[in-house]
């Protein structure tokens, strides 16, 4: 193979992997952003739920699961489990960080009365970005000072892995 062939092949591989990490990163900040809807949606830890559970809130469990799986395998994904099992891994450490030492969370955020919140940094990142995101959207003859504010949180947002089409 000549040089020129391999350097334009060295420059599609580049392009394909960086396509690769853009889907990656996509697709973490939609899993993430999955767990704490589901998280809001039930106040028990429906993460910690058996695919055995036969009650009323297994079942509940169980029809959002079988929805996701049934979008996954819809676009040929080959393995739904393990997206289900990052999500409820991701909805665990969001309603339950990680502690370090007694007391002390390690990714968590506190506030001015010290209490530990159950939200990320990351999390509540992308919460608050897409709440404002949606609000300037929906506003109309918006100044264009506020236009601009509305490109780079649209950046902050594509930077935590939200696909902006997916915001509703």
């Amino acid at each position: 193979m000549n040089t020129l062939n391999n350097e334009v092949l060295n420059d599609e591989i580049a392009i394909a992997m960086d396509s690769v990490v853009d889907s990656v990163k996509g697709s973490y900040g939609s899993q993430v952003r999955l767990a704490s809807l589901l998280n809001q949606k039930y106040e028990f830890n429906w993460f910690d739920v058996k695919h055995t559970d036969t009650s009323d809130e297994g079942k509940q469990v169980r029809k959002d699961k079988e929805t996701l799986f049934t979008k996954l395998k819809a676009i040929d994904h080959s393995n739904p489990s393990k997206i289900w099992a990052d999500v409820r891994k991701y909805a665990r450490l969001e309603r339950y960080p990680e502690v370090k030492e007694e007391g002390e969370v390690q990714e968590g955020e506190q506030g001015e009365s010290g209490a530990n919140h159950n939200r990320s940094p990351m999390l509540r990142t992308v919460e608050e970005l897409t709440a404002l995101y949606k609000f300037l959207k929906r506003q109309e003859n918006l100044d264009p000072k506020l236009n601009g504010a509305l490109l780079h949180i649209g950046k902050a947002l594509e930077e935590c892995g939200v696909k902006l089409n997916m915001i509703q």
